[in-house]
């Protein structure tokens, strides 16, 4: 009876060494993510992590709109040590975390080449978590700007919509003959409000311009390139634009209704673009027109940092990186959004015609400016966010026609010169 009792004892005993053994290794991770757009398609892989790792619990913070925000709450709360332990943002806004040195380093974690090779990552994709030769992050899904466009508005005004345009000479010639059509439709709409003056630099880019020298010393948006981007967007205002200033949600609504002929946006809006039109009309896009045989393409998307000071909250937040490039949520991210996966075995199974998943003809036209791609600039120094924000205000002013491009470059460049050059507070 005793030796029972004293089984039982033990068994006690070891159950709850064993619930406390388990409860101590368990993990709570806080995830912070941007933007809004992929709320579900967050809370679809983290819900998949859990599965896949019970002992690790997710705290999904609710989505925010814009990346900047984001990151400028997880700056306000680093002075309190109290920063999210996992953040989901554009690649252009990691600069700021890593300055004020709270992003991990990944290849402190493990993230050898060979380590990312066996992930099953696409070659290169890794880039977009790269500063300065050290990872910081894995991408969720890569992203690039492209052109949406309603082809029977196209085919209306005379051009072709399964001919676009490869030039910006003659895609704004286009949207101008889409506005002739109708005054109270837009023939194009620029997206200028993007997180990180996206479509911008994208612009500047394809004409073989950049925002700064190599050596991040001169400004130089303002050269010959920078200023033909500036003609670009007056054109835009000409042809429509100028008289109806919207965000870019507001844009992608009015698109989705008939309103817009041409809009320039991100390959990751198409898929709500194409479940908004629903049929309405022939939703097609293309990549970006070349101004330069030097032109490119900056790469966007989404990538996850860790943040977290703890290691074991640092090991786990390890796990969930890998997790979200694995097979498993790489198919999440790419039936939920219009980024391209980042797993070669789901990129290769999208180009399989016995895949049974609809086919999405549209994302050619980011997958087409692959070869193309270069980095998403940020403007060093304390003031990257603020700069951002002070060019969207030029850019504004070019598209709604209150300033000639000229002279708002040349403001623009003082504006932005003088952010640079101030201390960090």
């Amino acid at each position: 009876m005793k030796k029972s009792l004293y089984r039982t004892g033990l068994a006690v005993t070891v159950g709850l060494f064993l619930g406390t053994q388990a409860f101590a290794n368990y993990v709570k991770l806080e995830v912070a993510a941007a933007p809004s757009i992929y709320q579900k398609t967050f809370e679809a892989v983290a819900l998949a992590f859990e599965k896949a790792y019970p002992d690790i619990d997710i705290n999904l913070v609710p989505a925010v709109r814009e990346d900047e925000e984001l990151v400028q709450r997880e700056l306000r709360s680093a002075v309190v040590g109290a920063t999210s332990d996992v953040l989901f943002v554009s690649p252009n806004l990691m600069r700021p975390l890593i300055d004020r040195g709270l992003a991990i380093s990944l290849d402190d974690l493990g993230a050898a080449s060979d380590s990312l090779t066996n992930l099953g990552l696409v070659p290169g994709s890794e880039q977009l978590g790269t500063v300065n030769g050290t990872l910081y992050a894995l991408p969720f899904g890569v992203s690039t700007p492209v052109i949406a466009y309603n082809a029977d508005l196209v085919r209306k005004a005379g051009g072709d919509p399964d001919n676009f345009p490869t030039t910006w000479d003659s895609t704004t010639t286009l949207i101008q003959k889409i506005h002739d059509q109708d005054s109270k439709t837009l023939g194009g709409f620029f997206e200028y409000d993007n997180t990180g003056n996206w479509t911008y630099k994208a612009l500047v880019a394809t004409l073989g311009g950049r925002m700064m020298s190599e050596d991040d010393k001169t400004i130089v948006f303002d050269n010959a390139p920078g200023r033909e981007a500036f003609q670009v967007l007056r054109a835009f205002g000409e042809a429509g634009q100028g008289q109806s200033d919207m965000t870019r949600d507001q844009a992608r609504q009015a698109f989705a209704a008939g309103r817009i002929g041409i809009l320039v946006t991100s390959s990751g809006a198409l898929a709500g673009l194409e479940k908004q039109v629903a049929g309405a009309f022939r939703l097609k896009a293309a990549p970006l027109p070349l101004g330069s045989p030097d032109g490119k393409v900056p790469a966007a998307g989404t990538v996850g940092m860790i943040l977290s000071t703890e290691d074991d909250k640092r090991e786990a937040a390890w796990k969930l990186l890998q997790f979200v490039v694995s097979p498993e949520a790489q198919n999440i991210i790419r039936k939920t959004t219009g980024l391209i996966p980042v797993n070669q075995q789901v990129l290769d199974q999208m180009n399989d015609p016995t895949d049974s998943e609809p086919k999405r003809p549209n994302q050619q036209a980011a997958i087409a400016q692959l070869s193309r791609l270069t980095e998403w600039y940020a403007f060093p120094g304390a003031n990257s966010i603020k700069i951002t924000n002070t060019i969207i205000r030029h850019l504004q002013s070019v598209l709604t026609l209150k300033r000639m491009p000229d002279e708002e470059l040349q403001a623009m460049r003082k504006d932005v010169a003088t952010l640079l050059e101030a201390r960090e507070p």
